[in-house]
């Protein structure tokens, strides 16, 4: 079960996608309320796994239902060892939200009106 709000949005955009996109995105420094999970589109013949690795570096992975396991697992390796500072093709996106609202009781609270 996917129980925080961004992530179930993901979870719903990947479930009613109709084209298939394969990628496999390292994400660092998530807070403990970051759950596991998979997930299966049948109409693209996909899956979507987020899983935890080393401390607090997970993986995001889009990939073929029926992958080619040794292939996907070495470039899940590939991207668990690269020195993502060093890398001059990686995209980061950094959220210094945290203090932004009072925070959502829960994921249907959806954002709230703008305070005038």
């Amino acid at each position: 079960m996917i129980s925080n709000w961004p992530m179930v949005s993901l979870a719903e955009s990947f479930v009613n996608a109709l084209e298939p996109v394969n990628f496999i995105i390292g994400v660092r420094g998530l807070l403990h309320f970051t759950q596991p999970f998979g997930l299966e589109n049948t109409l693209t013949g996909e899956r979507l796994t987020f899983r935890r690795f080393i401390e607090n570096y997970w993986l995001l992975v889009r990939c073929p239902i029926g992958r080619e396991e040794a292939k996907w697992a070495a470039w899940e390796n590939e991207a668990l060892e690269w020195e993502w500072c060093r890398e001059w093709n990686r995209i980061a996106i950094d959220f210094n939200d945290r203090d932004i609202g009072d925070g959502m009781v829960d994921e249907k609270a959806g954002p709230s009106e703008p305070k005038k």
